[in-house]
């Protein structure tokens, strides 16, 4: 199989956001650096970001990447500096990569996250085997560790008698769900290629009974006690009509997936909630918003 390198230059501080959307395109890893003697020709102002995919790929990858940069720079015109360029590879041997990049992972009290090649005996936690693939949602990033830190404190508080996970992608925020003992959860997404994957991961983990809906929240006519949703920030903002609406009245929204520049942003949108907490970690932030005066 060739395999082609896709290389971008963009500010640091978006760094982060343009490596997550790369794995959620099913890019096997992310390379990162900044300018230093092995790359005199990049700017201060610069992080280099390569991922290694097969040139099958690359021309679906790389379009999907233009756009997401060009839907990013409306909310942070950093983004509009970017610079793409791409080359080709070496056969290399990216099983073995990629098996050494998912590891176990414990999160929070209660969980832990592993890839079925790895799944270690313990006891004490909720152990959650997700197949990696082209979905986004493994446990090793950091917006996914906070809404899993969040769902765990949401269900050791109780009273969350139904879950909505928006963009459920792997499917392992419906698994913790289900697992940590929520009895109706539902969850969705608009990219029809992670169902298979997301409904595998799902009845591995116990949570069969997970009803996995392939389409947007404001799709669903229900309200939750709990809604959870892993997203980009301008994703984040262009649904908070929806995901409002899928909150029961005194229910929480957990929002994860943007970047503490875009926070403001995020939160402007929506205006008749409070931040009640805030998860930070490697410059992400994850927030649990309730209603005004709840």
């Amino acid at each position: 199989m060739d395999w082609t390198a896709l290389r971008v230059d963009v500010a640091p501080g978006l760094a982060d956001a343009v490596a997550n959307f790369l794995l959620e395109q099913g890019a096997p890893g992310v390379i990162t650096e900044v300018r230093d003697v092995r790359t005199p020709a990049l700017r201060n102002d610069r992080a280099r970001l390569e991922v290694h995919l097969p040139a099958a790929q690359h021309a679906r990858v790389a379009t999907a990447l233009a756009r997401y940069l060009a839907s990013l720079a409306v909310i942070d015109p950093a983004a509009r500096d970017a610079r793409l360029e791409s080359g080709p590879l070496p056969a290399v041997d990216w099983e073995t990569v990629f098996r050494r990049h998912h590891r176990p992972l414990c999160v929070g009290r209660r969980l832990l996250v592993a890839p079925p090649w790895d799944v270690p005996s313990t006891s004490g936690r909720e152990v959650l085997v997700i197949e990696p693939g082209m979905a986004f949602g493994t446990g090793q990033h950091a917006t996914t560790r906070g809404c899993l830190e969040e769902i765990e404190e949401a269900t050791l508080a109780g009273g969350v008698a139904s879950a909505l996970d928006v963009g459920t992608g792997s499917g392992l925020l419906a698994a913790a769900l289900a697992r940590l003992g929520v009895p109706r959860v539902v969850a969705c997404d608009t990219d029809p290629a992670v169902m298979s994957l997301a409904r595998a991961n799902l009845d591995r983990n116990g949570a069969a009974r997970t009803l996995l809906f392939a389409g947007r929240a404001d799709a669903l006519r229900a309200c939750f006690d709990l809604v959870v949703a892993n997203l980009f920030a301008d994703v984040l903002v262009a649904a908070a009509p929806a995901l409002t609406a899928a909150v029961s009245p005194r229910g929480r929204l957990v929002l994860s997936g943007l970047l503490a520049g875009q926070t403001d942003a995020v939160c402007s949108a929506y205006s008749d909630w409070r931040v009640a907490a805030e998860r930070a970690r490697n410059g992400w932030r994850t927030l649990r918003l309730v209603r005004e005066g709840a």
